[in-house]
């Protein structure tokens, strides 16, 4: 951009009574701000160092460390000169930086509570239009919505505001789908944030499970299943510290957990957001969800292994060297790894020897060990078992073999034990699902 926009096109701040302590700062105030929109002056602030160390700039952060009101120039000066940088072409390549300066350098140090407040609504409804128009690039919006969700309080606590901005924006399907996934990463930490906090959880939850179970209602399509994917992980992950689900809540996320078209992982959560949130209150079928997760575990292992299968085959039949060892190796204890061609230390593992790579071994940990949890806690406090009332032995079995596989694997991230851990599985499994 070669000069700052003009006053008709940037956003404006509506409804705020401005104090003046002082009318011969104020109309100093003023003059230096109408002064900066000239033409000639468009290059004083053509970009974020040039407005940084712009006398403008210094008087602003002088009255505000002073305890100044936040008048009408000050209003200005944010509105028309420092703001409007994060649109800046030339800003464009430090857009993350100059987002975290406009928060730290122009709210940070007020010593004037009414004026930080007045300041960082400023902020707020600037970032909040500019988000939410079209013809400004994606990457700017973006960082607008962010910033909003990274405003703070004196106390440095998020800037409670800005939650009701945030969850509005997480449920507006108008939206890109890169800005409500901003908005999401904000109400997050809100969420994060009231976490032990009664009262703070439910005024959060007032706005935010609305928008988190838009999310969950959401349906994927091809051309934005990772985009929802994603969404509907982080409100799965918010869930448990807004308090127990309930009944509607539930259901959407007994839904997820059995629909066979969402990825494993987004399943998984599920089935985790149901072992540390729901309750009696919750009406969720204890024995259904039971019988799903101990099924989702043995899915997701069948799938890695299948993965690998496959890999066999087109290495045998396509004509590829390398070929791993195969035939018994699913029965293969670890003391027989070394006979079978494979060493025992992920460290030294011989390339080529596995197909389930490395890190395949330990998403399947982490997969075990999040459903581990949710069907029933390390300690017994905690999980899905608890909702049939007195513990089933069957899921309590369930549960500690899938935390005895999660950690084989974690420590040993290896095909041969991938196959295992799924062999003893199923049957843990299938008693679950028995009636």
């Amino acid at each position: 951009m070669s000069s700052l926009p003009s006053r008709q096109r940037l956003p404006r701040v509506r409804g705020l009574s401005p104090r003046i302590c002082c009318p011969s700062a104020a109309m100093a105030w003023l003059l230096l701000v109408g002064g900066a929109f000239g033409q000639d002056d468009a290059a004083r602030f053509s970009s974020w160092a040039k407005v940084e160390a712009a006398s403008e700039t210094k008087t602003y952060r002088e009255a505000m460390v002073a305890g100044g009101a936040f008048d009408p120039a000050a209003r200005g000066f944010l509105e028309q000169i420092a703001l409007p940088q994060l649109q800046l072409e030339s800003n464009r390549s430090t857009i993350e930086r100059i987002r975290k300066r406009l928060r730290e350098f122009l709210l940070g140090g007020i010593a004037n509570e009414k004026s930080a407040e007045e300041a960082t609504k400023t902020v707020a409804s600037f970032m909040e239009t500019l988000a939410a128009q079209d013809n400004v690039d994606l990457v700017v919006r973006v960082n607008a919505m962010l910033l909003i969700g990274e405003l703070q309080s004196p106390d440095r606590k998020p800037w409670p505001p800005a939650a009701v901005v945030l969850g509005k924006a997480v449920a507006d399907t108008a939206l890109p789908k890169a800005v409500r996934i901003a908005a999401c990463v904000g109400l997050a930490r809100h969420v994060e944030a009231a976490r032990g906090l009664v009262e703070e959880q439910q005024r959060i939850a007032s706005g935010a499970l609305p928008a988190i179970v838009s999310v969950l209602k959401e349906p994927t399509s091809p051309e934005s299943v990772l985009e929802i994917d994603w969404m509907t992980s982080r409100c799965l992950a918010m869930l448990p510290l807004l308090g127990p689900l309930q009944p509607t809540t539930a259901a959407e996320v007994v839904r997820i957990l059995d629909d066979s078209n969402r990825a494993i992982n987004v399943r998984v959560r599920a089935a985790s957001a149901l072992g540390a949130a729901a309750g009696p209150e919750s009406q969720v079928n204890a024995a259904g969800v039971l019988q799903s997760s101990g099924g989702l575990a043995v899915l997701s292992l069948e799938r890695d292994a299948a993965t690998a299968d496959k890999r066999m085959l087109d290495r045998q039949y396509g004509g590829g060297a390398g070929q791993p060892v195969t035939g018994t190796i699913g029965a293969l204890s670890p003391d027989e790894f070394g006979a079978a061609g494979l060493n025992p230390d992920p460290a030294g593992q011989q390339p080529g020897a596995q197909l389930i790579p490395r890190e395949v071994c330990r998403r399947a940990a982490w997969r075990l060990g999040v459903l581990a949890d949710a069907i029933l806690s390390e300690d017994s406090k905690r999980g899905i078992a608890l909702l049939a009332g007195d513990i089933p032995p069957a899921a309590s079995t369930l549960a500690q073999g899938l935390r005895r596989a999660a950690g084989a694997l974690d420590e040993r991230p290896m095909e041969p034990i991938l196959r295992r851990a799924l062999a003893d599985l199923k049957a843990a499994a299938a008693v679950v699902a028995k009636p």
